[in-house]
């Protein structure tokens, strides 16, 4: 298991900001549990379709509001999805459009969304 002082968190995140080192993966094994086949079908129309908001999101997989929502908010906490307020409605958005499992280490990386490479390869 990863484990890391305050210290060796900030000295990392100064790192990464300066562009001399890359973020450290996450543990995997908490993403894995959460991503199945409904929050992975849930990304895939997020990549291909872009909801402007989850009204829209809910209607284009006829999945109920509350479970949308409540698979947003665990997606968000593992980095792979964003919540954008606009005005009184959320739009959601795929921040990671690939996710790379390291099973020796137990980590994972995520690959971001670019506005090049926004359909996974």
């Amino acid at each position: 298991m990863i484990r890391m002082s305050l210290a060796e968190l900030r000295e990392e995140m100064r790192g990464v900001a300066r562009g001399e080192r890359h973020a450290s993966p996450l543990l995997a094994g908490p993403l894995l549990a959460v991503l199945s086949r409904e929050s992975l079908d849930l990304l895939g129309v997020l990549l291909r379709r872009h909801p402007a908001s989850i009204t829209e999101l809910v209607s284009m997989t006829g999945r109920a509001q509350p479970n949308v929502s409540r698979s947003l908010q665990t997606l968000a906490a593992h980095g792979l999805v964003q919540l954008v307020r606009a005005g009184r409605e959320v739009r959601p958005e795929a921040i990671a459009r690939a996710v790379t499992v390291n099973l020796a280490t137990g980590t994972y990386e995520a690959a971001p969304v670019t506005a090049m490479s926004e359909e996974p390869t």
